[in-house]
C-alpha cells in the first residue's frame, strides 16, 4: 500500500507539473479579443455599447433595456472578452451612432410616451440612485466632476444617474426628472503621419430637458429646444423633463471630439 501511495503521489506531481507548464504557455499566448485599442480614420463608425445599470445603494444590477430606453432595431449581446464575462457585465448594442471626429448636435434618438408602469420603473431606479453605464472602444463612460476644494481637481464617476429628484419653485413635493439629453465628449490622440486616431477617453454631461417642437410630431420634426441648424444646443436643465404617466419624453444627444 505504501509503495502504491508513493507511486500515486509521483503521478499527481507529474500531472501538476504538466498542467503548470501548459497553463504558463497558454497564458503567454492567450489574447483577449477586443482589449487592444483600435485605430480609427475620420468618419469611421464607432460602436457605442450599453452595460448594466448599477447602484451602490442596492448592489443589484439590471439590464440597460430593463428600462424603456430607446432600443436599436435588434438588441444583441455584445460581450467580447473574458474580463467582461468575469465581471458579470451585461453588454449590449445601442442605437447611438457616432462617426470618428464628426461632431453631432441635438441628434434625436427616439420619442416615447410613459404609461403608469414605465413611469414607475423610472421612478424606482431614480429613487435607488441607479447609474447608466456605457462603453466605447472598451473604455467606460465617465462623468467629470469639478471638486470645490482648493486644488480644484476633477474626479470621474462611472456612468451617469438615470435621473434625479427635485422640487418646483414654491412647492415642497418631490418630483422625478429623467436625464434625456446626453452631451458626449470623445477624447482621442491623432497620429499626424497616418491621420488615424485612438480613443483615449469617453465622457458625458447628462441633462434633463423638456423638449419642445412645433405642430404634430413626425420623423422630420425639428426641436425648438435644441437645433443643429440654428446652432442651438442644451446647456442647462432649467426646464427639466418630468417622469409621470402620459408624459412625452424625447431622447437626444450631442457628440464632441477633443
Amino acid at each position: 500500500m505504501e509503495s502504491r501511495s508513493r507511486s500515486m503521489h509521483k503521478l499527481t506531481a507529474k500531472i501538476c507539473s504538466f498542467l503548470f507548464l501548459f497553463l504558463a504557455h497558454a497564458a503567454h499566448c492567450f489574447y483577449l479579443p477586443g482589449v487592444a485599442p483600435e485605430d480609427f480614420q475620420k468618419g469611421d463608425l464607432l460602436k457605442v455599447k450599453v452595460n448594466k445599470l448599477t447602484s451602490i445603494k442596492t448592489q443589484l444590477p439590471y439590464s440597460y433595456y430593463s428600462l424603456p430606453f430607446c432600443p436599436p432595431k435588434k438588441i444583441v449581446d455584445s460581450t467580447e472578452n473574458l474580463g467582461e464575462v468575469l465581471r458579470g457585465d451585461r453588454i449590449e448594442n445601442s442605437p447611438y451612432v457616432f462617426k470618428m471626429r464628426d461632431p453631432q448636435m441635438c441628434t434625436v434618438l427616439c420619442r416615447i410616451t410613459l404609461d403608469a408602469k414605465t413611469a414607475k420603473q423610472f421612478k424606482e431606479k431614480i429613487d435607488d440612485e441607479y447609474r447608466v453605464n456605457m462603453i466605447l472602444d472598451n473604455l467606460p463612460l465617465v462623468v467629470p466632476i469639478r471638486r470645490s476644494d482648493q486644488d480644484s481637481s476633477t474626479v470621474y464617476q462611472l456612468g451617469y444617474h438615470v435621473g434625479l429628484k427635485g422640487q418646483y419653485s414654491g412647492s415642497k413635493e418631490d418630483r422625478y426628472f429623467i436625464h434625456n439629453h446626453l452631451a458626449f465628449t470623445v477624447k482621442y490622440h491623432r497620429d499626424p503621419q497616418t491621420d488615424s486616431a485612438r480613443i483615449v477617453g469617453f465622457q458625458v454631461k447628462p441633462y434633463s430637458i423638456k423638449h419642445e417642437y412645433e405642430g404634430k410630431w413626425n420623423e422630420k420634426s425639428r426641436l425648438t429646444t435644441c437645433d443643429p441648424h440654428n446652432k442651438r444646443t442644451v446647456v442647462s436643465s432649467n426646464t427639466p423633463q418630468e417622469v409621470e404617466a402620459k408624459k412625452e419624453i424625447i431622447f437626444t444627444y450631442d457628440v464632441e471630439y477633443q
